[in-house]
């Protein structure tokens, strides 16, 4: 029978060679790795300014992108100045995200961000305490894109202006119309019934009374219409 011994006498010269190849290739992957490079923040900050103080206001933007918070801020100002603002002040700053500024026909100022100009519109327009006259000024994104705002809905059209009321007594020797405008505008306006035409002006929320005399009663309705020249009439019946 044969027997096979091996030599344990060479065990740790091999271990001791093992553990230094080990540490050399560490060593060796730890020099030669490079430090992974972090991409540097950009900032986008915006600015409004007074165009008209006075209701409706109207507002100047300026806006600005900068490697650093203070540089964009200042862009941003200058930049609202150029654009005929006047006491520019920095709204809203955002880092590597979208920004954007709204105001109201009241001069409120308001900056919000978001992931998108879009969101970031809306945003800043939910913060206005007044939505009358609510818009963005503006708007934009740190990486450079100037994508504008979702085109607001268009206003609801103007209610129609309301015609004038009348109203009617009997007066010694005929009657008397009296006419009240609910348009707001100022007229001219006529009178028409059977066989009789008069013009009158009729100013803004004004009443005017129109006397028809001489008149002689016909014990019967009679239907009268009054046009006004700012595009209302009324036709109502009175008898007479």
């Amino acid at each position: 029978m044969t027997t096979t011994y091996q030599n344990r006498a060479c065990w740790p010269g091999q271990t001791i060679a093992a553990i230094l190849l080990t540490v050399a290739a560490t060593v060796v992957g730890m020099v030669g790795a490079a430090p992974q490079a972090h991409a540097a923040n950009q900032y986008i900050a915006l600015a409004l300014g007074y165009i008209n103080e006075n209701p409706p206001v109207t507002m100047a933007g300026g806006s600005a992108i900068s490697g650093t918070q203070d540089q964009a801020a200042q862009g941003a100002l200058t930049n609202c100045v150029n654009n005929g603002g006047s006491h520019c002040v920095s709204v809203v700053i955002g880092t590597n995200e979208c920004v954007a500024a709204a105001s109201n026909d009241y001069g409120e100022e308001v900056g919000a961000t978001g992931a998108s100009v879009a969101a970031a519109s809306s945003n800043a327009k939910a913060k206005l305490q007044n939505q009358t006259g609510a818009k963005v000024v503006v708007s934009g994104c740190a990486n450079g894109s100037t994508t504008p705002p979702p085109n607001d809905p268009p206003p609801p059209p103007p209610a129609p202006k309301l015609g004038p009321t009348v109203s009617f007594n009997n007066i010694i020797g005929g009657i008397e119309a009296h006419i009240t405008d609910r348009s707001g505008v100022s007229s001219q306006c006529t009178y028409a019934t059977d066989n009789y035409n008069r013009s009158f002006a009729l100013p803004a929320n004004a009443k005017y009374d129109l006397r028809i005399v001489p008149a002689v009663p016909r014990f019967r309705n009679w239907t009268v219409t009054i046009t006004c020249d700012n595009g209302t009439s009324t036709t109502v019946s009175t008898y007479f």
